[in-house]
């Protein structure tokens, strides 16, 4: 039988059991209106296509745990959620630059701003190479790029209490190595606190 006369529901648990062909048909049932979901919300032709590869992603790799029970609310909460996270992340950014910037008292020069945030930003990388990788991959997802601790959970499948704990040794270790950025590390690492 052609899955094009699957419903969702069919749809779905042939996924579940990975059939390719059936998550083939659900994507393009469904990949115009979740970009046209997408598009309305953030207005980016390249954030909106990573929004939809992130999403169908996420539900090919989750597809054994999936209990969807209706894929147009699913795909309008996955949309809205992936998009708030977005618009957070750029936010995050924008008050990271903004606290930097209020905090480097007589520093006029526009230019030498951007060199201290840029040594900063290298002093941060460089610390974040001791890290292990899991506890780096933790401190990206939350401190750069601003993802919650459930969603960061659920993305890497551990428990919120192991992804705080990958957190607080991350801050730990990153303090000491940027000791001589005290100021302008703490306020990266306590700006989404």
């Amino acid at each position: 039988m052609s899955r094009a006369t699957y419903s969702d529901l069919e749809l779905l648990e042939a996924i579940r059991h990975d059939d390719e062909e059936a998550f083939t048909e659900l994507f393009q049932r469904y990949w115009k209106t979740v970009h046209a979901m997408a598009h309305v919300r953030v207005r980016s032709e390249e954030v909106t296509t990573e929004i939809v590869q992130e999403l169908f992603i996420s539900l090919w790799d989750k597809r054994a745990s999936q209990s969807i029970k209706h894929l147009p609310s699913y795909f309008y909460t996955a949309v809205k959620n992936k998009t708030l996270n977005h618009i957070e992340a750029q936010f995050v950014r924008k008050n990271y630059w903004a606290y930097y910037k209020k905090f480097i008292p007589g520093q006029e020069n526009a230019t030498e701003n951007t060199v201290d945030f840029d040594e900063l930003m290298e002093a941060v990388e460089t610390g974040m190479e001791d890290l292990p990788e899991k506890s780096k991959k933790v401190f990206k997802l939350n401190r750069l790029e601003g993802r919650s601790v459930s969603e960061i959970a659920d993305m890497l499948q551990l428990s919120e209490k192991a992804i705080q704990y990958h957190i607080t040794l991350s801050l730990k270790k990153l303090r000491v190595h940027l000791k001589d950025y005290i100021v302008s590390v703490i306020l990266v690492i306590n700006i989404v606190l």
